[in-house]
């Protein structure tokens, strides 16, 4: 049986994060998981292996998910609360980076995550906060407060339209 997640425990993904980020601050580590969830969930996530000429049909298939996530919108932008709560009490402190693909799928999807963290790694903060208030899921999601509960399938869709144009280019 398939699983639904890459990752089962979005910490595993957090020391990762922490050990690829140049400067690991918590917007930092927010963001990098709200845009990798989405640019996953957007791509190996949305593939449709009903198809029969997808080259994907026969292969064995990709989670749909990178994560369980739950997003809220917040002031400076899509946050994971328990991984925020997690994060100021120090249990991020000690996380040690023990992902180890093994599978050709899961190589591909440390690949797809050390290319996205490339980018992401080259934007300050700010810059992602910018970033994240451009999508439309944030913008019908946030009231001016926190933890205003965000609707995945919006932030898919979104994602989807974003790879989409990328791809006209």
């Amino acid at each position: 049986m398939l699983n639904q997640y890459v990752f089962n425990d979005v910490n595993e993904l957090i020391a990762h994060l922490m050990n690829k980020l140049d400067n690991p601050t918590p917007l930092k580590i927010q963001k990098s998981l709200y845009f990798l969830w989405a640019f996953y969930t957007a791509t190996y996530g949305n593939i449709d292996y009903d198809v029969s000429e997808n080259e994907f049909a026969q292969g064995t298939r990709y989670p749909k998910e990178l994560f369980k996530a739950e997003f809220e919108a917040w002031r400076y932008g899509p946050v994971l609360n328990k991984v925020y709560a997690e994060n100021k009490s120090g249990q991020f402190d000690d996380l040690k980076d023990t992902w180890v693909p093994t599978t050709a799928n899961e190589k591909e999807i440390y690949s797809f995550i050390d290319d996205l963290l490339v980018q992401i790694n080259g934007v300050n903060d700010f810059g992602l906060v910018e970033r994240s208030h451009q999508d439309h899921a944030w913008k019908i999601a946030f009231k001016g407060e926190d933890h205003c509960k965000m609707d995945n399938k919006q932030i898919k869709q979104d994602y989807i339209g974003y790879v989409k144009q990328q791809a006209e280019f």
